[in-house]
C-alpha cells in the first residue's frame, strides 16, 4: 500500500464563506502541495435585500483558484506557507449547472431569474458599499503562516497548530480581511484496517481594522469551523482495489449580521475526495454546498502532493 498522503489526516478542503475568501486557511498539515480549485456560487435573486431593507446584496460568479503550500521542518514541528492567487469571472457553468438540475428534475433555485455567466461580487448596508467585484481578473489573496506540531503515527494521532493570515489581498475586492487575522486548531485521526475516520477543529479570529467597513455587516470577529471524515483506503494495484475515498462534512460558522438568513447563518459543505494507489502523489475531488448560500454551491479540486 502506498503510504504518501497517508501518513495522517489530510487538511480538508476550505468551506469558505460566501463571497468572501479572506478569512484564515484550514490549518494544514506541513507538506508541499499544489491545488488547483475551480468555485461556481451564486445567490437567488429574490433573496438579494434584507426584510428591513438595510442590506443589498448580490452574488453571481466563478472562481478558479491555485493554491500552493511550502513546508519547512523545525525540529519536531513545521511551518507552512501556503499562498493563493484567483482568477474571478462570470464562467462559463451557468448552462451546465441548469442542464444538470433539468435532467434530474431539481429546482433551479433562482437561476432562471439571473443573467448566465455574470460576475457580480457586491455588498452594501445603509447605502455603503462594504465591497464590489465586477471585472474579471486576478487577485493575490491573503497570505497563511501556520505553525504545525504533529503526535502519534500515521494510524492513530493527530496535530496541533496556528496560523496567521497577512493582508496580502484586498478587503474591497473580497480577496482579504485588511487586517492580520489568526487561527488555532487541531485534528485527530484514526485507522481501523481500510477504514479512516478523522476530524478537524479550529477557532478563527479576525484582525479588522478599526475604520473596516466590515465591522458594519460583522456583530462579531470570531468564529468556529470543524470538519468530520469518514474514509475507505485503497489497496494494492487494482482499479477497484487501489481506490481510496473520503466523505466529509464541513461547519463554518458565519460572523455576519446583515439581515439576510442565508448569509448570516452557519454554513455546510459536503466534501467527495478521491485518491488511487497508482497516483499515490494525487488527490481529486468535489464539494456542495449542503442546503445554505453560506458556503460556494460547487467546487471542484486536484491536487498534487511533492515530497514526503
Amino acid at each position: 500500500m502506498a503510504t504518501i498522503g497517508l501518513r495522517g489526516q489530510e487538511a480538508p478542503r476550505p468551506n469558505r464563506l460566501a463571497w468572501f475568501e479572506g478569512f484564515p486557511e484550514p490549518l494544514p498539515e506541513g507538506i508541499h502541495e499544489l491545488a488547483l480549485e475551480s468555485t461556481s456560487q451564486m445567490l437567488r435573486p429574490d433573496l438579494e435585500r434584507s426584510a428591513d431593507g438595510r442590506s443589498f446584496a448580490r452574488l453571481d460568479g466563478e472562481a478558479w483558484q491555485l493554491t500552493g503550500d511550502w513546508a519547512l521542518r523545525a525540529g519536531s514541528s513545521r511551518i507552512n506557507v501556503r499562498a493563493r492567487v484567483s482568477y474571478r469571472s462570470g464562467g462559463i457553468a451557468d448552462q451546465a449547472i441548469w442542464n444538470w438540475h433539468q435532467l434530474f428534475n431539481m429546482p433551479q433555485s433562482g437561476r432562471e431569474d439571473a443573467p448566465k455567466n455574470r460576475l457580480v461580487y457586491h455588498l452594501e448596508r445603509d447605502g455603503r458599499v462594504i465591497g464590489d467585484l465586477s471585472r474579471a481578473g486576478w487577485a493575490l489573496m491573503d497570505l497563511d503562516v501556520a505553525w504545525i506540531r504533529p503526535f502519534g503515527t500515521a494510524e492513530a494521532g493527530g496535530r496541533v497548530g496556528a496560523s496567521i493570515q497577512l493582508p496580502t489581498g484586498r478587503q474591497s475586492d473580497f480577496s482579504g480581511s485588511g487586517g492580520t487575522d489568526g487561527l488555532v486548531g487541531a485534528a485527530l485521526w484514526r485507522q481501523h484496517g481500510r477504514w479512516r475516520f478523522s476530524g478537524q477543529v479550529e477557532r478563527v479570529w479576525l484582525g479588522l481594522p478599526e475604520h473596516s467597513p466590515l465591522h458594519a455587516v460583522m456583530d462579531q470577529t470570531s468564529f468556529s469551523r470543524a470538519w468530520a471524515t469518514l474514509g475507505w483506503v485503497g489497496e494494492g494495484p487494482g482499479l477497484l482495489s487501489g481506490l481510496g475515498i473520503e466523505v466529509s462534512l464541513g461547519y463554518a460558522g458565519s460572523p455576519y449580521r446583515t439581515g439576510l438568513a442565508r448569509l448570516d447563518r452557519a454554513g455546510w459543505q459536503q466534501h467527495w475526495t478521491l485518491r488511487h494507489t497508482r497516483l499515490p502523489r494525487w488527490r481529486f475531488g468535489f464539494s456542495e454546498e449542503a442546503g445554505t448560500f453560506t458556503a460556494p454551491d460547487l467546487s471542484g479540486f486536484l491536487a498534487y502532493r511533492f515530497g514526503d
